[in-house]
């Protein structure tokens, strides 16, 4: 190794393996260093997501029981399921957020559509009839298309945010199990140790800095081909970042989930009758129910009172039929509180604040592959910075003036590095669609694609530790276990039609309700004088005519 010096072949060999030992604690714990940037990282910012996501449920519950009470917790299955598929979309990306979004307006249009024409007896063809016509209705105003755009937006930045924060990782630590060829253990070191073996290094000030650097630039080549794809990728993240610190903020998308689905329920409170003719016309008049019942549960529906204190909720002058107006929640409060400004660093949330540490650290590993000679030889103290002038060590003499070796022709790449990366550049490519605001598949070969979903999955991992949220405790009443009251008016009477509660709302579904379940329960004034005068005008003129007798 060292030609003809002092050192004897064994202290070679010992070298030669101690040096090899050395060049591969280096490449490892350098590459850890970086995947363990964006692992920790990764982590975190999926632990305040959840958090996040677990606090928007709660407030969601709450202010939908305080608003709607007993018809939210029997219809609490619509909700639930859309924070599930929104979980299972972040978590496994096995839903397409617009059929997510498409889905649950869907439901909830029938269930309400059903509400306000509760008189009316629905069969399958006529709500597929009127399924077909939510786009031109439009009952919830613009509500669906707005927050179906924010939603998308929002969560195809933070899944592919978090992935490629997962994945960068992973490939980052695949890269650390490549190996150096012989060679390159043989370069090092002679560099290293062949000076003080030849005593040349006794009053040198040790290896010459461009004898290391090109001898590990040889060393570390094939790192370097790695700089370009990682870079890009970093770059990527980077504006991925900025859009999550700026329009795709996760967090005012779905902290006021709340206030915007109860919005689009309000507006189509208001816009119920003029949707309701609109349907007859296009799809015909449907059969009444007959032989109401005289008895029953308290009326409950979409129409009641709310209870949301200050939820922009008033009680308007009694009517004919003796019903309570509602107006439509504004929800101007929450709006407020979710409104974001210019904030500085100090006033950003917890997740805004990883979300910059994640953008300053990983921009400080550009370039880390193209480095990794320069790191190799200011760390191991192979230089002596003191006297630049200085003899040094330049693999032939003892020389204030370096020479640098001949360096062959760079192999072909391995296997391992190609494969890593193609993966940054797949990353790369997503993070950009990402930043555009496209919908984004990422395919993990953990997981099983199911079929038809038009989208990858999530990792397999995970699959086991996904729990659907609980469902809101219901009170264990009478009234629950017959099902959901519906109430209409028509004519001056109102019509209550009780139906039992779909125990899914995966894809839209008819809520049928039996005539023999009905019942009866507000009554006009005039109705109800009426009842009250007729028998005592009969019971009068029936006593005349028994006097005239």
């Amino acid at each position: 190794m060292c030609g003809d010096s002092c050192c004897t072949k064994e202290l070679e060999k010992e070298a030669y393996k101690y040096n090899q030992i050395l060049v591969d604690k280096y490449i490892r714990s350098s590459i850890s260093k970086v995947s363990s940037i964006l692992d920790i990282r990764a982590r975190k910012f999926d632990e305040h997501f959840q958090g996040m996501m677990k606090q928007s449920k709660k407030e969601f519950h709450e202010m939908f029981e305080r608003t709607y009470g007993k018809i939210y917790l029997q219809n609490s299955d619509v909700f639930i399921d859309f924070f599930v598929e929104l979980e299972t979309y972040y978590r496994k990306g096995t839903v397409r957020l617009s059929e997510t979004m498409d889905t649950f307006f869907g439901i909830l249009y029938q269930r309400m559509f059903k509400v306000i024409n509760a008189q009316y007896m629905f069969d399958d063809a006529y709500l597929e009839c009127v399924s077909g016509h939510m786009t031109d209705m439009k009952p919830f105003g613009d509500v669906p298309h707005k927050l179906g755009i924010q939603l998308r937006r929002s969560f195809v930045a933070t899944r592919t945010f978090h992935k490629a924060l997962v994945r960068g990782a992973e490939a980052a630590d695949r890269l650390a199990d490549l190996k150096v060829n012989a060679d390159c253990y043989a370069a090092s070191a002679a560099m290293r140790y062949c000076g003080a073996c030849r005593g040349q290094q006794e009053s040198g000030g040790g290896v010459c800095s461009g004898y290391c650097t090109k001898t590990m630039q040889g060393c570390f080549g094939v790192y370097g081909e790695v700089s370009p794809s990682w870079d890009s990728f970093v770059d990527a993240i980077d504006k991925v970042s900025e859009r999550l610190l700026g329009p795709y903020n996760i967090e005012i998308v779905v902290e006021p989930l709340n206030i915007k689905i109860s919005e689009a329920i309000m507006n189509f409170q208001e816009s119920g009758l003029n949707v309701s003719r609109k349907i007859y016309s296009l799809c015909g008049k449907p059969p009444q129910y007959s032989r109401p019942k005289r008895d029953g549960p308290p009326a409950v529906g979409f129409d009641s009172r709310p209870k949301r204190e200050g939820a922009g909720l008033r009680e308007g002058p009694p009517s004919e039929g003796l019903e309570i107006e509602i107006e439509p929640m504004r929800g101007t409060g929450g709006r407020r509180k979710h409104k974001k400004t210019a904030a500085t660093v100090e006033s950003r949330s917890a997740l805004e604040k990883i979300i910059l540490d994640i953008k300053q650290k990983i921009k400080e590993t550009k370039q880390f592959w193209l480095n990794l000679p320069y790191q190799y030889c200011n760390n191991l103290s192979l230089l002596d910075p003191s006297n630049d002038t200085a003899p040094c060590w330049n693999g032939t003499n003892t020389s204030p003036t370096p020479t640098h070796p001949r360096t062959s022709d760079a192999p072909l790449l391995p296997p391992l590095l190609s494969e890593q990366t193609f993966a940054l550049q797949g990353l790369t490519d997503k993070l950009r669609k990402a930043h555009q605001g496209q919908e984004v598949e990422m395919v993990d070969d953990t997981e099983e694609v199911l079929d038809g979903s038009g989208s990858g999955s999530g990792d397999g991992d995970e699959e086991d530790d996904v729990e659907p949220p609980s469902r809101p405790d219901e009170k264990e009443e009478e009234e629950e276990d017959r099902g959901i009251v519906f109430t209409a008016e028509e004519d001056g009477r109102n019509n209550e039609v009780v139906a039992p509660v779909p125990s899914s709302t995966r894809e839209p579904e008819v809520v049928r309700a039996s005539g023999g379940a009905r019942t009866v329960e507000g009554m006009s004034l005039q109705r109800a004088l009426v009842c009250y005068l007729v028998p005592i005008v009969l019971a009068w003129f029936g006593g005349a005519i028994t006097n005239l007798l």
